[in-house]
């Protein structure tokens, strides 16, 4: 019986071992090269997108109607604080949300893009081998893209530059979240062919010191992945807590072991529907009103006439 108990003792044990050594297995060829082909797809997309000369006719007059209108003050008034979206409900704010709601769910155009998300979209381009100097082309390919990819764009980008980062110990300032990307090098929307770890997500390249301002954010708890995010092994997921408004969604930080790449999402559920594709898409019920909640400051530079368009 002894001899019995022993074996099963050391048979649990290896078999602990195993898994413990699976889990953290470190990012291998395999997922590199899915990485790698999944990047050349998108490019093949954009250099497609880019050859489609009258398209770019069409945003070329766009981004003139996009100047005049901003030159007539007609942008919408910003939301300044979560404090604001609480407490106000004047009809004029609603509106306002609703309309951003409306838009985070299915964003088209480039020339309603703050200037940092148009920055990192033509750093993309330019990564693809297409002309990025030349607006109305970037404004083209933009609208191209399938609409979980411009939603995903939209939502990650704008909780990143909505997201101050401070640091736990000094409270000194240390940026927005926006400012940890380099490059963008990927954008994954939805794709029923792949897990949902593998959707409506960012795959970036991570400025120099972007780790260790996320280590010293306050904001951010440090934790692993073993399970799903392979090859992204460091965990970075912003505070959040169930049915509070405003802390739902979160974003979630997937590194490299070397803290070089990251994937980058926005947790809107919990449980079970966190593991769905769902729980990381914008337009998915519910989530673009979590979202608005966290992140509750928006100055889309949005024309009301073309509004009419976009929500029709």
């Amino acid at each position: 019986m002894q001899v019995e108990a022993s074996m099963c003792i050391n048979l649990i044990c290896i078999v602990g071992f195993l898994t413990a050594f699976i889990l953290a297995e470190p990012i291998s060829c395999q997922s590199m090269e899915g990485r790698d082909s999944s990047a050349q797809e998108i490019c093949a997309l954009v250099r497609n997108a880019a050859a489609q000369t009258h398209l770019e006719a069409e945003a070329k007059v766009r981004l003139r109607d996009a100047e005049i209108f901003a030159a007539r003050e007609m942008d919408f008034q910003t939301v300044s604080s979560a404090e604001d979206l609480v407490l106000s409900d004047s009809p004029d704010f609603r509106a306002d949300r609703k309309l951003f709601e409306s838009l985070l769910v299915n964003w088209q155009f480039f020339e309603d893009l703050s200037p940092g998300q148009r920055a990192i979209i033509r750093g993309f381009l330019s990564r693809c081998g297409v002309d990025a100097n030349r607006l109305p082309l970037a404004a083209s390919v933009f609208g191209q893209l399938n609409t979980s990819q411009r939603a995903t764009f939209v939502g990650v980008t704008h909780a990143l530059s909505h997201t101050p980062l401070t640091d736990r110990l000094t409270e000194e300032q240390l940026g927005d979240a926006l400012g940890l990307i380099e490059e963008l090098v990927d954008i994954q929307g939805e794709n029923d062919a792949l897990p949902s770890d593998q959707q409506f997500q960012l795959i970036v390249r991570l400025a120099p010191g972007a780790q260790q301002k996320l280590e010293r954010s306050a904001h951010f708890l440090k934790g692993e992945n073993h399970i799903f995010h392979k090859g992204f092994p460091i965990s970075f997921r912003q505070f959040r807590k169930i049915g509070t408004r405003g802390q739902e969604a979160g974003i979630h930080f997937c590194l490299t072991s070397d803290g070089r790449m990251a994937q980058i999402h926005i947790d809107y559920r919990f449980g079970l529907l966190h593991l769905e594709p769902a729980n990381s898409d914008v337009r998915a019920d519910g989530n673009h009103q979590r979202h608005t909640d966290r992140w509750p400051k928006f100055t889309p530079a949005v024309r009301p006439a073309r509004v009419r368009r976009v929500v029709l």
